[in-house]
């Protein structure tokens, strides 16, 4: 893997969208793609705004690495650059850097140097994209079930425990939307000692939260087709619905 990857882009005729635009219906037709890196982001990524070049930090599962440039190249215009290195503690980490989606970024309320004070405003989010931004923030959850262990679950039944970190404000908008979009019970939010909290969905509600994150998926990991092309969709228990096409 090359140390630093140059990826040189045109610019787009489309610029990202911030919370504002889409509060006044500019949904346009990368608004899900970009929802669903926003959720991704959220939970890999750390935004650095100090410095002469603003820096992501995404921490990242090895077997993911091709999924950040497909971020860049969905995202980044310009001139991006993307670093690969090894944390001693996180592990892999890509340090991207590109001003554009730095602002992008803090308009959305990334997470900083200090993870529990990044909130994303879950109820600017239209319900019409919700979906893709909860699919990016259980991808971008390295570490924590469902995407955090080694295999991938086959069907949306089989996903019987959801466990999602992040600031609990955050946490707690997002549970109200899920239970209202996703039509799952409320799930269980507990603190952290690292200052974050832990939104936590068990059985028939983990399996419905996947169904709903997976549907009509326009983006995801590679390694999660099984949830975008179920093998056993007629035995979920959420009854009709559970093709994600």
């Amino acid at each position: 893997m090359p140390a630093v990857l140059r990826i040189i882009r045109r610019r787009k005729d489309e610029r990202l969208l911030n919370p504002f635009n889409l509060r006044q219906g500019a949904v346009r037709s990368r608004g899900a793609t970009q929802l669903y890196w926003v959720g991704y982001i959220a939970a890999a990524g750390r935004l650095f705004l100090q410095g002469s070049v603003p820096t992501l930090v995404l921490t990242v599962d090895r077997r993911d690495t091709d999924h950040v440039t497909t971020m860049i190249d969905d995202l980044c215009t310009g001139h991006p650059t993307c670093e690969w290195c090894e944390s001693s503690r996180d592990g892999l980490q890509a340090y991207v850097r590109d001003r554009e989606l730095a602002q992008m970024l803090a308009e959305w309320g990334a997470p900083g140097a200090d993870p529990s004070e990044g909130s994303v405003p879950v109820a600017l989010i239209p319900s019409s994209l919700l979906s893709h931004f909860v699919r990016g923030y259980l991808e971008g959850g390295r570490g924590m079930p469902p995407f955090g262990r080694r295999h991938v679950p086959l069907s949306h039944a089989a996903v019987r425990h959801i466990a999602l970190e992040g600031p609990k404000e955050f946490l707690a908008g997002l549970n109200a939307a899920l239970s209202k979009h996703a039509g799952t019970s409320v799930g269980d939010i507990r603190a952290r000692r690292n200052g974050l909290a832990v939104l936590t969905y068990r059985g028939r509600a983990a399996a419905r939260i996947v169904q709903f994150a997976y549907r009509g998926a326009e983006r995801s990991l590679p390694r999660t087709a099984s949830l975008r092309h179920p093998e056993e969709p007629s035995r979920s228990r959420n009854g009709a619905g559970s093709s994600t096409r």
